[in-house]
């Protein structure tokens, strides 16, 4: 698991991006991909934990909860 933070998330359009700890990697993450159980959508600057998948676009953040 890495860990992040929310750098933008819209709620409205349902993705967003989440920034890993070191400032390396930005992934994209879609509210599917939030883990059942976590409140529906994520805010700005919340630190979560995620996997990271790669496709075609890049890296994609998977399974994310709230730390």
């Amino acid at each position: 698991m890495t860990q992040g933070r929310v750098d933008w998330y819209s709620a409205n359009l349902g993705h967003g991006f989440i920034l890993s700890e070191d400032g390396a990697t930005k992934a994209f993450v879609r509210r599917e991909d939030i883990v059942v159980g976590e409140k529906e959508n994520l805010e700005n600057n919340d630190r979560v934990s995620y996997m990271v998948a790669q496709s075609m676009e890049g890296p994609e953040a998977r399974s994310v909860s709230r730390v």
